[in-house]
């Protein structure tokens, strides 16, 4: 079925001073909480004025680190991404995604950063965000520069600046705008206009006063990004204050299962309404039926025929899923909400055991999954009956698997096909991944009672939302 891809994306920028404005100075390692501004005259009148990436690099770049991710066994980058401190005791910042092989293989892997200047030393994992895709680290020798967390309220259009290290080609800045939180989305990101490029993850934005607006996340590419807000950052580095250094891998998965049963909870929260109060549902109508349409805003929808004008049947599609995954490694992601539609209709002289064959296959298929490996997911365990909704009957297929590391969560998957309409076959494809079994049943429940006839005024044809 189809899936969106997962993309990782950056930051902005803004134009410093001319002579007599004010001129950010760079956050010294004292552990200040916001870097001095001074008056130009007070500024050593031999610096050159720069334009503003320059000044950025020269003020915050020492900030920035490589960090990477040692195989064991050779001693070779098994992956790389960014990171920057964040205060003078050594604090590192950094995503969730650059570091996840170590919390899957911590036997085989180790952390280090990398400074442009040389500098090299280890990094200890102290807390991780999987849902913010975010991580703290410590450094064993802080360095001397470091930024601190601001604000990601920043008008629209504000020029921030995303530092890192693209394709392991050096430091890098990339001058972007800030253009505001993205629309429709589960997880709540910065739209950044710039060039964020694969290694540049984990790295900071900055705005012009030298402060963390958000950290590097995703690129959509054609100068499309995203930033984590800071303002998780700052939650994580709160959280982290009231939880020992030491031993964090002997905790990581029971840290990571606990966010993502929190963070599938209020997204469910979301689409189903609070209980007791039920969120009113889009329906729309497809075939015989009035079926869910669009259920959240974060979810797209878009529908198209699958039939060629020389197949002996039409095939109509509608899908709705969200964009936003929740990165657990590279084969395995989690907290997608996925439903599609297929209306089949044979024409006239097709044959009723061919239309019978052609849409028995099209249900068995629909139970395929390639999403995590066999360390991942347990096989799915499904159990089959037939259902009456909405005057029709259906064969329904309910299916759960399990996920290993994080057992109280599971990929729920709904299959429903029509069984009474002849020459007429709808099936209904419904998945939920990383929910909780009774979470998946509420889900599944209310997508299948909502179900009812096709209203007579709803225009013949209309296929989708």
């Amino acid at each position: 079925m189809p899936r969106p891809s997962r993309t990782f994306m950056t930051v902005l920028s803004f134009a410093l001073g001319v002579a007599g404005w004010l001129v950010v100075m760079p956050a010294q390692a004292q552990g200040t909480d916001a870097p001095p501004t001074l008056p130009m005259a007070v500024i050593d009148s031999a610096r050159p004025l720069t334009d503003a990436a320059q000044r950025m690099y020269e003020d915050y770049g020492d900030a920035v680190y490589q960090v990477l991710v040692i195989d064991q066994a050779s001693g070779k980058k098994a992956a790389i991404g960014s990171g920057f401190q964040l205060d003078a005791d050594g604090l590192m910042a950094s995503n969730y995604h650059v570091v996840a092989e170590v919390i899957a293989q911590p036997a085989q892997n180790r952390l280090e950063y990398l400074h442009e200047n040389g500098t090299r030393g280890s990094l200890a994992l102290l807390a991780v965000d999987v849902v913010n895709d975010l991580a703290l680290l410590r450094m064993d020798k802080p360095g001397a520069r470091f930024v601190t967390p601001g604000t990601s309220d920043l008008r629209k259009g504000t020029r921030v600046f995303a530092l890192g290290n693209p394709h392991d080609i050096g430091f890098s800045i990339v001058e972007g705008t800030h253009n505001g939180r993205a629309a429709d989305t589960f997880h709540e990101k910065i739209h950044f206009s710039g060039a964020i490029n694969q290694g540049m993850s984990g790295g900071p934005a900055l705005s012009a006063d030298g402060r963390v607006v958000g950290i590097n996340v995703m690129t959509g590419g054609n100068q499309i990004g995203f930033l984590v807000p800071v303002e998780a950052l700052t939650a994580l580095m709160t959280q982290q204050k009231t939880t020992p250094d030491d031993d964090f891998l002997g905790r990581a998965h029971a840290d990571i299962e606990a966010q993502l049963v929190a963070g599938q909870s209020a997204i469910l929260r979301s689409i189903l309404g609070p209980a007791g109060a039920p969120a009113a549902w889009d329906m729309m109508a497809f075939g015989p039926l009035m079926l869910p349409g669009r259920l959240h805003p974060a979810l797209k929808c878009w529908g198209a025929p699958a039939h060629e004008d020389k197949n002996p049947y039409t095939h109509f599609w509608s899908m709705c899923y969200n964009e936003d995954s929740v990165f657990l490694s590279d084969s395995f992601e989690t907290g997608v909400y996925f439903y599609r539609y297929d209306l089949i209709e044979a024409k006239d002289g097709l044959w009723q055991p061919r239309f019978n064959s052609f849409y028995e296959g099209l249900y068995a298929g629909a139970a395929e999954a390639s999403n995590g490996g066999e360390g991942d997911v347990s096989n799915f365990v499904c159990h089959d009956s037939f259902v009456d909704q909405a005057g029709r009957r259906f064969k329904a297929s309910f299916c759960l698997r399990q996920y290993k590391k994080y057992d109280r969560l599971y990929d729920a998957q709904l299959y429903l096909a029509m069984v009474d309409g002849g020459k007429q076959g709808l099936m209904i494809t419904v998945n939920a991944l990383g929910v909780t079994r009774e979470n998946a049943l509420l889900f599944n429940e209310r997508f299948l009672s909502s179900i009812r006839p096709r209203q007579a005024a709803t225009p013949a044809g209309e296929v989708a939302p």
